[in-house]
């Protein structure tokens, strides 16, 4: 008997042990700036389960997934084997990847056992051998029935008075006590698996991300083009950019030289005694002079261009990441009020 407690206790003990045993092997990185890429490895599965995901922030909580930004091998249907897949759109989901998260891969089963049909009490045998006097009443014992859905019992008569029945030798001894009907019930077993699945976690930092607000602006005003280039999102974009660099101090270069040009041929033509001689340098003078105004604002043009461009994406780009950044508790900036300069704080909670 010893023996055969200690197997059943071992055999508690094994079974959900190997029920936990669904999900090994999870990897986490962070596939771009706005998505997570999570891989597991899926032991087995039964019919009826299901594969969903969790994510935990350790600043925020539990976080809120919504199923249209979760994509691969997650939901029901999914057959077991190694390097599963599961894409979360972060940035779509309206978080960040900014902080410290923890990926949870659960396996729900709902696979019911089936209930065992109850068993129906026997009906009480009639007790013998007890003497019984002629023209006396006995009362017969009644059955247990246990009542069917479809069966309609009929009205059972009212039995006699008491009183009228004669006492019995035998009547102060208690009547044996019915046995209830059983209750149907779906019996537990030790073997069948938690409602929540096994659980497998794994943790990732993600990278910080890097600055595309508008103080780029301020290299583009000393390298037209460069500063654009640290403003595109999600990577740097290159492109034709450092032409732009290029051609703004190209164009300056060359206005400077044909100023210099200019001052050279109007000195010439100062140095004339004949103003029908002197005309020709003049109009040469007043050319060069042309060139070196168009030149030199061809440029400044486009400079300003490019830094007016690269402040307002920085501006856009700094709207985009305040929208999905968690709001600070307290908060400082500076305020006009009734043309006096005041601190503004702000304080959430």
């Amino acid at each position: 008997m010893r023996l055969l407690l200690l197997v059943c206790l071992g055999l508690l003990l094994a079974f959900p042990g190997q029920a936990q045993e669904r999900v090994r092997n999870i990897r986490l990185r962070v596939a771009d700036s706005s998505q997570i890429e999570i891989r597991y490895d899926l032991v087995s599965t039964q019919p009826g389960d299901s594969v969903y995901l969790e994510i935990r922030s350790r600043l925020r909580g539990q976080l809120r997934i919504l199923p249209e930004f979760v994509r691969g091998d997650v939901g029901k249907r999914i057959e077991a084997g190694s390097d599963r897949r599961i894409i979360w759109n972060a940035l779509g989901n309206g978080y960040s990847l900014n902080e410290e998260i923890r990926a949870t891969v659960l396996v729900k089963t709902n696979s019911v056992p089936p209930a065992r049909p109850a068993p129906v009490a026997a009906a009480p045998k009639p007790a013998t051998g007890q003497p019984v006097k002629p023209g006396t009443e006995t009362a017969q014992p009644s059955v247990a029935v246990t009542p069917q859905p479809t069966d309609t019992s009929p009205t059972r008569p009212t039995p006699a008075p008491v009183a009228a029945t004669p006492v019995m030798p035998n009547a102060g001894k208690p009547e044996p006590a019915r046995p209830a009907p059983a209750l149907a019930t779906a019996p537990v077993s030790p073997a069948t698996p938690a409602p929540t699945g096994a659980v497998a976690t794994d943790t990732v930092i993600p990278r910080k991300s890097r600055y595309t607000g508008p103080a780029w602006a301020l290299l583009s005003a000393v390298l037209p083009g460069v500063g654009n280039i640290f403003v595109q999102t999600p990577k740097p974009k290159i492109g034709f950019r450092p032409l732009l660099t290029f051609g703004c101090y190209g164009l300056l270069v060359y206005g400077l030289q044909e100023r210099n040009k200019s001052r050279e041929v109007y000195d010439v033509y100062q140095q004339q005694k004949n103003a029908a001689t002197g005309e020709s340098y003049y109009q040469t003078a007043n050319g060069h002079h042309h060139t070196y105004y168009l030149a030199t604002r061809g440029a400044l043009i486009v400079a300003v261009a490019d830094v007016l461009l690269t402040f307002s994406r920085g501006i856009r780009n700094q709207k985009t990441q305040a929208a999905n950044r968690p709001p600070a508790p307290v908060s400082f900036r500076p305020g006009l009020q009734a043309g006096q300069p005041t601190a503004v704080v702000r304080y959430s909670f």
